[in-house]
């Protein structure tokens, strides 16, 4: 079935695309091949949005902050959203709780008791600073021996592991 096919299909059930780290496309920018492709990628997803059929899909691109993107998409046809990460996270913003559901669910698969867990989040949820791949990093870390690999990690922030 083509995509302009899908008429009868209910909103809901319809397909969400999405590009991640287009920022990171087409390999360095100083080189003009990758330049290339990067802008031939966002200019064929700007063309895609602005057809008909296909603008019924939501089209999700994560990228960092780039002014090609923006200029390619500006508010008038796209919905920009900051998605804040290191510093800029704050206890309380939708990324650290987030993680802290994530890793709350891990640890309790792994048979923790809750006293354990909360001491364990305590720490582990502020050093996320809202990136979750560093949740499930720490997260598979500390799955084969959970307290033991988390002796790790605090020993290693007060630097008694070389």
């Amino acid at each position: 079935m083509q995509l302009s096919q899908l008429d009868d299909v209910p909103h809901e059930e319809l397909p969400v695309i999405v590009v991640d780290a287009s920022d990171e496309c087409g390999g360095l920018r100083q080189d003009s091949s990758g330049r290339d492709d990067y802008k031939g990628l966002l200019r064929t997803l700007k063309r895609w949005v602005e057809v008909d059929h296909l603008r019924k899909f939501k089209l999700v691109i994560t990228s960092r902050l780039d002014d090609y993107i923006n200029r390619m998409f500006p508010n008038s046809i796209s919905t920009h959203v900051d998605i804040l990460s290191g510093n800029c996270v704050k206890l309380g913003d939708s990324a650290i709780n987030d993680i802290s559901e994530f890793l709350t669910l891990r640890l309790t698969t792994m048979g923790l008791e809750p006293a354990w867990i909360s001491k364990a989040l305590d720490y582990l949820v502020p050093r996320a600073s809202g990136v979750f791949i560093w949740a499930t990093t720490v997260a598979d870390f500390l799955e084969p021996d959970p307290k033991s690999r988390f002796d790790i990690l605090i020993s290693r922030k007060r630097g008694t592991v070389k």
